[in-house]
Parts: structure tokens; C-alpha cells; sequence
């Protein structure tokens, strides 16, 4: 990295959560970066909803925290249903914190808040620029080629920061490959309208089905709920009785666990999705560490102390990936007695206020 005493010029490629995270910690520590995304404008579409407890008190320092409470849903309350059997209920208040509720919130949402923020301290999201190539330098800076509407600009820079997602520019650029596992069949998910949903606007509810499916479904804010399924049709995961006024989008997906060996090659850095993906397992997903990678990532790079955060994050990122894939096979169990002794083991937690605490805790992403 550069001296201290020369202003740091730092490219951030891709404007999602993890970009517009690494652009705001940076800006309010007087760095303001370069912001490209290749994309036109943020994308209308929810894709990740959920904010954990840590993502909303590492995002309290630039002054966008209270915004997101005050656009998102708080949810207070867990519901874990099987087709047979009484349904298990999570009280998100017995937390000892404030933020002391999981925030659901369109993903789109929470970039437009941010964006926001990152123009009042001084930055912009330059759009429809995409990267074309990078060039370590002797002197440890990087040369980054870009272009936009036909025409290339080429900029030197002291950090390069790729949180551009699962297809990284910036990854390929640095010739790191993933470590790729595939889960097998499809998971998918669906948006839909319902106004006559049984359950309370402030409840997420786990739908544990026969044969080992499940599905997850999040209030959006109205009518309009999200779900994710372990299966290639989210809706028939959901069962009890209520209508589908409108269905947005049901679509179906493959699931990869995906993780770099390295997050670091020189002043370039990988972030977020360009670093690791995993199955969407509640507030362990994607958004929530990759908020996760930018604070520690920006705050390094101001302090001219980035040698460590491959090992750092790495850490972080293989512990969650562990995590969510705990998460889906017990609650994917299809095996009789395996299903049996879940259930036993989840009661009895329920039970006892310490795990019961526990549980949440985990269940918020409180650290």
C-alpha cells in the first residue's frame, strides 16, 4: 500500500450490498473511491431480503443503519412448522440487544439507501462501466482499464476492491479460481401476492415438508412475501391454507459452495460473492457477510494493514459456509429417524432458555 500521507486513490468494481458497504466505510474515512458497476441502474429485483444484527451495527458508523430500520419490516417472531405436528415458535425479543428483530428488506432497497449515502459524502456509482483489465505495477499500484459507451479510460490506482459477484471480473483478472461443490437437483424461489397469508406480518416461517424439502418465506412490506426452497418449485413447499393472489416469479436454481483460496493478490481484494457462495440459509447468506468482508476490507486499506485479511475473512467466510450447510441437511432430513430425533433435539432446545437464546442468536446473526 502507499504511504500514509498520500491520498489513496481506491476502484471498487460491482454496486451491490458489498461494493456500496466498501464505498461508504471508505468514503466516511475521507477515501472516497471509484465506483463502477456494469449494469445500468440498481436492479429492480429483491434477491437477498435479510439484514442480521451484525450487518446492522457495522453499517450504524456511516449513518445508514436508521434508515434501513426505518424503510424495513422488523421481524420479531420465527415459526417452525411441519405438515404434522405443532408448529415451534421463536420470540426474536428474548435477545438482549436493540436490534433485537431480523430486518427484511428488498435487496434493491437496501442499495438505493446506501447509494443515497454514499452521494451525501461526496461519491457516485458510475454505471454502465464495465472493467476490462487490471495491471499490477511495480510500485504496487494498479492499472485498471475500463470502458463506457465504446470508450476505454485507463486509471491508476493504490487499491483495487472486486465485489462484483459470483461471475467476478476482477477474480478472473487475478487468474483465482473457486473451489466448486454443486449441491444436488434445484432450489428455487418465488415472490407472491396474499392477503389472506395466515401467519403475522412480523414472522418468518420455516416450512419443514415429507421427504426432506423445506422452504423459507419472508414478509416483503404489504401482501408481497418471498420464499426459497430446497426443491425446484418453492410455492409447493408451502403448505396450510391461504390463496396466491399474484405470483411474481417462481424460478428454479442450481446451488453451488464456492470459496477462494485467497482473497488478496497484491493491492487487489475480492469481496462478497466474488469470494465465496453458499445455499441460502437464513440471515447466513450471501449479503450479510459480504457487509461483513467490506468493513473489515476498508478499514485495512485506510490503515494501510491488509496482510491479514485473507486470513481474517477466510476464516469467517469457511465458519458460515459451514454453518449453512449444517443448517440445510438437518433441516432437509427425509430419513425417518433422523427426522425424529431433529424434531426431539429442536423442542428440547426450545425449552431451555439458554439454547433457546442461542438459537436466536444464531438465527439473527448476532456476533
Amino acid at each position: 500500500m502507499s504511504s500514509s500521507k498520500e491520498p489513496k486513490k481506491v476502484l471498487i468494481v460491482g454496486a451491490g450490498p458489498t461494493g456500496l458497504t466498501s464505498a461508504l466505510e471508505l468514503a466516511r474515512r475521507g477515501i472516497v473511491p471509484k465506483l463502477i458497476d456494469a449494469k445500468e441502474c440498481i436492479a429492480p429485483t429483491s434477491r437477498a431480503t435479510g439484514l442480521s444484527v451484525k450487518s446492522l451495527e457495522l453499517l450504524e458508523a456511516s449513518g445508514v443503519t436508521p434508515r434501513l430500520v426505518a424503510t424495513g419490516i422488523k421481524v420479531n417472531n420465527a415459526k417452525i412448522m411441519q405438515e404434522k405436528g405443532k408448529g415451534i415458535t421463536l420470540d426474536f425479543n428474548e435477545l438482549a440487544h436493540k436490534y433485537n428483530f431480523l430486518l427484511c428488506l428488498p435487496q434493491n432497497h437496501t442499495e438505493i439507501i446506501m447509494q443515497k449515502r454514499f452521494e451525501e459524502l461526496g461519491g457516485n456509482v458510475a454505471y454502465d462501466t464495465r472493467l476490462v483489465s487490471l495491471t499490477q505495477k511495480k510500485d504496487g499500484t494498479v492499472e485498471a482499464v475500463m470502458e463506457k459507451n465504446g470508450k476505454r479510460l485507463t486509471e491508476t490506482f493504490n487499491a483495487v476492491i472486486g465485489a462484483d459477484g459470483v461471475n467476478s471480473t476482477v477474480r478472473d483478472r487475478m487468474g483465482i479460481k473457486f473451489k466448486e461443490k454443486i449441491y444436488p437437483g434445484k432450489w428455487s424461489a418465488a415472490e407472491f401476492d396474499s392477503k389472506d397469508w395466515p401467519h403475522k406480518q412480523d414472522e418468518i416461517q420455516y416450512f419443514i415438508g415429507k421427504d426432506g424439502n423445506f422452504a423459507v418465506v419472508m414478509p416483503l412490506g404489504g401482501n408481497r412475501y418471498r420464499a426459497v426452497a430446497n426443491t425446484d418449485d418453492a410455492m409447493s413447499c408451502i403448505f396450510g391454507k391461504h390463496n396466491i393472489d399474484k405470483l411474481h416469479f417462481n424460478a428454479a436454481f442450481d446451488v453451488s459452495v464456492r470459496h477462494v483460496k485467497t482473497y488478496r493478490k497484491g493491492n487487489i481484494f475480492l469481496a462478497g460473492d466474488a469470494a465465496h457462495t453458499y445455499a441460502p440459509a437464513g440471515v447466513q447468506g450471501g449479503m450479510n457477510l459480504g457487509i461483513r468482508d467490506a468493513c473489515s476490507l476498508a478499514r485495512r486499506i485506510a490503515e494501510d494493514d491488509t496482510k491479514t485479511y485473507t486470513r481474517e475473512r477466510k476464516a469467517d467466510g469457511a465458519a458460515t459456509i459451514r454453518d449453512s450447510n449444517l443448517a440445510v441437511r438437518v433441516a432437509g432430513y427425509s430419513n425417518v429417524f433422523m427426522k425424529a430425533a431433529r424434531n426431539m433435539t429442536v423442542g428440547t432446545a426450545m425449552r431451555i432458555k439458554t439454547l433457546r437464546q442461542k438459537v436466536i442468536k444464531k438465527s439473527l446473526g448476532a456476533r
